[in-house]
């Protein structure tokens, strides 16, 4: 069993490499933009800007990378024996989160900066899920209603479903910017609704993780994320309904 999930994960990560590449650099410099736009309207002098936008990149780098050493199954396998550790767009967005969060706190920083990041934070996501779909990775289990990624077996397409919901918030999230609604909760509802969709879709994802409960353990990440989101979105909407009945 071991020598086949490794046979397929070989050729299912063997599609256009040079495309997937494509679009994940193509997915940082569109989010990267929209994010240096939003945070343009931060008001704060501009090495404090920089400072927390530093804050975020290492803590979505260091936030994507740990998940793997500790999910067992194949992943962790794969983590400790390769240069390129596996990476998850999970904890890269929630660890992020948490550094930022943090960093305010030791900083003194008290202006709230969240709505900076929804944008280009879904963008990202979004256009990075396509290279998915070019180079076979993040596969589904074997259905006799799936798609051929490779290796001979039809497959759910899980990557097109997640990409499809990924541009449906993308989507959300911009007509909530540009009508300036859910101001300092867009993240968060960027949170709880992919925090959702991927828990669900880790029920159709081919496991190569171990699972504590009967959950995957991405299961459990997106779950973590799906609480922060809503416990945010609540937390804020009563601190900004108090606000208005003291003023």
């Amino acid at each position: 069993m071991e020598f086949n999930l490794i046979h397929h994960h070989d050729i299912l990560s063997s599609g256009s490499r040079l495309t997937y590449q494509f679009f994940v650099i193509t997915a940082m410099l569109v989010g990267g933009w929209l994010i240096r736009e939003d945070s343009s309207k931060w008001s704060m002098q501009p090495i404090q800007r920089w400072s927390i936008l530093g804050v975020a990149f290492i803590g979505a780098l260091i936030g994507s990378a740990i998940p793997a050493f500790f999910a067992g199954g194949f992943v962790e396998q794969l983590a400790w024996s390769v240069p390129i550790t596996p990476k998850t767009v999970m904890g890269g967005i929630l660890c992020s989160f948490i550094f930022v969060a943090l960093y305010k706190k030791i900083a003194f920083i008290h202006f709230d900066t969240s709505d900076g990041f929804a944008r280009g934070a879904i963008a990202m996501m979004a256009i990075g899920r396509i290279g998915c779909i070019f180079q076979h990775c993040c596969y589904g289990k074997q259905a006799s209603w799936g798609m051929h990624f490779g290796d001979g077996l039809s497959r759910i397409p899980v990557q097109y479903f997640e990409a499809f919901g990924l541009f449906s918030i993308l989507f959300l999230i911009q007509f909530l910017h540009n009508n300036d609604l859910f101001s300092g909760r867009r993240l968060f509802i960027i949170f709880a609704l992919y925090g959702l969709l991927r828990f669900a879709l880790e029920f159709w994802r081919e496991q190569l993780a171990s699972s504590y409960l009967g959950i995957g353990f991405y299961q459990w990440i997106a779950l973590l994320i799906l609480i922060t989101g809503i416990w945010q979105i609540g937390y804020r909407s009563f601190s900004r309904k108090q606000q208005a009945e003291v003023i």
